[in-house]
């Protein structure tokens, strides 16, 4: 399997208001969601047989867990998607990093996962980050055109990212 890309957002300024679209709303962590995430996740990536207990391993339990920043897109009072921000240290600089981003097939779409993203930029930017990274997939173009299109850049980090990137841009036509 080829390592994820890497893309970041250097600046928080001029970011776009947060507009779901109707029928849809972000929250917050609540007590409960822990089977919601492990469903959304296993649901958008392949099944693992996540359960609640997971959602406790792999991001309440981390030492940089903050309930602010692991939010919930709602449709009928069900969540159906998800994303965790985390606030991390990069050469002792606080940046954020966005992780987990999920959405159920059956609401894609709707651009959800581009507000659940500009709901962790306006996270971060109360948090004093100034910086945002995250991981993407080769394949994952209409992400990676939401991400480009909310202002991240690629990070070249492997020796073949410049190649994959080439590629990208040439799929997404934005040569």
């Amino acid at each position: 399997m080829e390592d994820q890309l890497k893309m970041a957002r250097h600046s928080l300024e001029n970011l776009p208001a947060l507009q779901c679209p109707d029928g849809y709303h972000i929250r917050t962590y609540q007590q409960g969601d822990e089977i919601h995430w492990a469903r959304i996740m296993d649901s958008a990536f392949v099944d693992q047989g996540r359960t609640a207990q997971d959602t406790h391993t792999d991001v309440i339990s981390q030492p940089n867990f903050d309930s602010d920043g692991f939010c919930f897109v709602i449709h009928k009072d069900v969540p159906i998607g998800t994303a965790c921000g985390w606030k991390e240290s990069l050469h002792g600089k606080p940046i954020g990093y966005i992780d987990m981003l999920a959405v159920l097939p059956e609401h894609t779409g709707h651009k959800l996962g581009k507000w659940l993203t500009v709901f962790l930029l306006h996270y971060f930017k109360a948090q004093h980050v100034t910086s945002v990274m995250l991981d993407t997939d080769d394949f994952r173009l209409p992400a990676i055109k939401n991400y480009l299109n909310l202002g991240f850049v690629p990070v070249y980090v492997g020796e073949n990212h410049l190649s994959r990137w080439r590629s990208i841009f040439e799929k997404l036509d934005i040569f």
